[in-house]
């Protein structure tokens, strides 16, 4: 394969893991924080529960875009 098109080909696998972890972080981060500063969320949730989950999708998150650092490591010069 030639090498402009593995390259190209990495950048899109990089572009999509880093919107993957984008989608993540507005989805288990700043969505439940509106929620809660807004006072949109119903009484009986639990604030633990809401910083649990949230602190698990930013790391994942940070995990995916790491992935997608990782994989334009093997660009070809």
């Amino acid at each position: 394969m030639n090498k402009m098109v593995l390259n190209e080909r990495l950048k899109l696998l990089a572009a999509w893991f880093n919107a993957v972890a984008a989608a993540f972080l507005t989805t288990g981060v700043v969505a439940p924080l509106v929620t809660v500063i807004y006072g949109l969320a119903p009484k009986a949730l639990d604030p633990a529960l809401v910083f649990a989950s949230s602190l698990i999708c930013m790391l994942v998150s940070g995990g995916l875009h790491l992935a997608g650092r990782s994989v334009l490591g093997a660009l070809q010069k």
